[in-house]
């Protein structure tokens, strides 16, 4: 998972995912609340670029290290990933 923040392409993994949002853990970056912007999701070989709104800041020992995003207009391709995902457990 990737993103750029201040000029700056960011990697990061995903957790807790869903067909309508997930929670990246990020370094020490403090996201302002209801930011939007694009993330670079790499699936099966191509790279989706969705838009996402920050609606949770996760903080760990003082250190903001997560954000709860919603994806605001989450492709196809994700949404069967995700089902599929589900189908197998």
């Amino acid at each position: 998972m990737e993103f750029d923040w201040s000029d700056t392409i960011c990697c990061c993994n995903a957790v807790n995912l869903s067909e309508k949002g997930m929670l990246l853990k990020t370094s020490d970056i403090l996201f302002p609340l209801d930011t939007h912007f694009e993330i670079y999701i790499h699936l099966k070989g191509e790279v989706l670029e969705v838009p996402i709104k920050v609606n949770r800041l996760v903080k760990t020992d003082n250190i903001y290290d997560g954000i709860g995003i919603e994806l605001l207009d989450p492709p196809p391709a994700y949404v069967d990933y995700i089902s599929d995902l589900k189908k197998s457990f």
